[in-house]
């Protein structure tokens, strides 16, 4: 399976590149065998990446998921790879304050590294929910899965409380590609929450966006979308 990532192109500049997407009505996550309820209406589909702008019109109020993976061909069998690099970052117990902490702790190591010193090489998206995604686009060809590696081996060295798992830190999980799919950027991110409907729209953010705002700026960003 191709790792390397493309290293001069974020996901909306490939156009010709397909990814899968999954969706599920407002208030309904994402598919659990355990939940039949997340299944019944869930609508997967393949999309050409330049549509996906059209799908977010589509479904605006919808749940909608897409793949890490991004392919050649309509069929999803060709895999280019993971363009570009992608961190997964969330706390279990919604506590977004310590989401919001790893997250920054996880970019200090990025800027700390040769790969990621220009100003447009990290943004971070907000998922709405549990915490954040780092998009990384290094100056050069890297394995994902070895940054992802070295990223929480860093994470230790520079003292980050962690708890038995290796991505486990005491403010949140560093997912490491241990699921197929992540909530797509500019759609909303709905839940019920004791009968009551909550909602956010998954934002992009740049570097100083996200000091500048800190987690309380982000979420009323999010809750205004």
């Amino acid at each position: 399976m191709p790792r390397i990532v493309n290293l001069t192109k974020w996901l909306e500049d490939c156009t010709n590149l397909y990814v899968r997407l999954i969706c599920n009505p407002v208030g309904i996550g994402f598919p659990d065998k355990g939940s039949p309820e997340t299944i019944v209406h869930s609508v997967q589909k393949i999309i050409r990446v330049g549509n996906l702008d059209q799908v977010l019109q589509e479904h605006a109020q919808e749940n909608i998921w897409r793949s890490w993976q991004l392919f050649a061909d309509e069929s999803c069998s060709e895999l280019v790879s993971y363009i570009p690099l992608f961190i997964d970052i969330d706390n279990e117990k919604l506590n977004l304050d310590d989401a919001y902490s790893l997250t920054q702790d996880c970019l200090v190591w990025f800027e700390r590294t040769n790969r990621y010193f220009a100003p447009d090489c990290l943004r971070i998206v907000f998922s709405g929910k549990k915490g954040f995604h780092i998009e990384a686009r290094p100056n050069e060809a890297v394995d994902n899965q070895l940054i992802r590696d070295s990223l929480i081996t860093g994470l230790r060295e520079m003292r980050i409380e962690h708890n038995e798992f290796k991505n486990d830190f005491l403010k949140g999980t560093i997912d490491t590609l241990s699921h197929e799919f992540i909530r797509l950027t500019g759609s909303f991110n709905s839940w019920k929450e004791v009968n009551v409907l909550r909602k956010r729209k998954a934002i992009q953010l740049s570097l100083d966006e996200f000091r500048e705002l800190g987690i309380k700026g982000i979420v009323a960003k999010s809750e205004a979308s």
